[in-house]
């Protein structure tokens, strides 16, 4: 039994409960560790454990698990955007960073950094058990507890992660308070956002991307951080990778005709030819800088600082 099929499983064959718009999926034992397996995690091996009662992991985004596990992390856009992010962590001038990284999922960024030289302490958080963050944590339950951390943070990365948790924007400008109050004064928050990744700055009706729980424009991504931030600075990256999503474009484009399979071809072999790696971060460096031009990149990375005085709690005393 394949992760696929795990993830993906037919109506009435699992029991599954809602907790917002997401849904958890409860799977069996053999299931579990078919999944463990899949992820590249061990299972328990504690006798007592395996033989007692099924242990249960619950599967927070299906879709996403499967979307992580199948993809590899040293892709174009990955490659980019670590360089971009590594830029940002080195212009803070700081000897050793303390990096708390906000939706780590499977932690590719602890081991990109690392491989780019960043020396740093690391520590991620994430909602999905399964993938063994440092903390689970589920920013969801916005009257959660913080984690402990091992350090006060000098870097919150949350990279590609608010458009997974919640359609309504109120309920994340509540998740931004949260990660503010995670963050020391002097810290740094960079999170990178989607504009051109599936069009969904356009807010296409005939797309339909079932972990993007919400699509926004870079201005009004913007106005939401700066409910509890300070943009100090936004910058476009990836210029190559938002040509297979132009096939999207097309509201005849389905992901098993010919628009797909062109789209696929182009993202997943064409585009990953090694030399347009780069090619991608010359034009990143260079275009994503233009203010006109950076809505039309593939992502937007933004660096901020946590508000002594948040903008929503100035408007709800006027």
């Amino acid at each position: 039994m394949t992760t696929e099929s795990l993830l993906e499983r037919k109506p009435g064959t699992e029991e599954s409960t809602r907790s917002g718009d997401t849904q958890l999926a409860r799977i069996s034992k053999a299931e579990t560790d078919q999944l463990y397996d899949d992820l590249g995690l061990v299972p328990p091996s504690n006798p007592e454990l395996q033989e007692s009662a099924a242990p249960e992991i619950q599967v927070r985004s299906p879709y996403l698990v499967k979307r992580l596990t199948e993809t590899s992390e040293r892709n174009l856009f990955s490659h980019v955007k670590f360089h971009c992010v590594k830029a940002e962590i080195e212009r803070l001038g700081l000897a050793h960073a303390n990096v708390l990284d906000v939706g780590c999922g499977l932690q590719v960024a602890r081991r990109y950094l690392a491989d780019l030289g960043i020396e740093m302490s690391y520590f991620g958080i994430d909602y999905e058990a399964g993938f063994s963050p440092d903390a689970v944590v589920d920013l969801l339950a916005l009257e959660g507890q913080s984690p402990e951390l091992p350090w006060q943070p000098d870097v919150l990365i949350m990279l590609d992660v608010l458009e997974h948790l919640h359609e309504d924007k109120a309920v994340l400008e509540k998740i931004l308070c949260r990660i503010k109050n995670l963050c020391p004064p002097s810290a740094k928050l960079i999170l990178t956002l989607p504009q051109m990744y599936r069009l969904d700055r356009f807010k296409l009706p005939h797309l339909h991307y079932p972990e993007h729980k919400i699509r926004l424009t870079q201005r009004e991504w913007c106005e939401l951080v700066e409910t509890h931030f300070s943009i100090e600075r936004v910058r476009g990256f990836g210029v190559l990778s938002v040509v297979p999503y132009l096939p999207m474009a097309s509201s005849k484009y389905t992901p098993e005709n010919r628009l797909g399979r062109l789209f696929s071809y182009l993202r997943g072999t064409f585009f990953e030819w090694p030399p347009f790696k780069p090619v991608d971060l010359f034009l990143s460096r260079v275009l994503g800088r233009i203010p006109w031009l950076n809505t039309f990149t593939n992502d937007i990375l933004i660096v901020a600082s946590p508000r002594t005085n948040d903008k929503s709690a100035a408007q709800s005393s006027d």
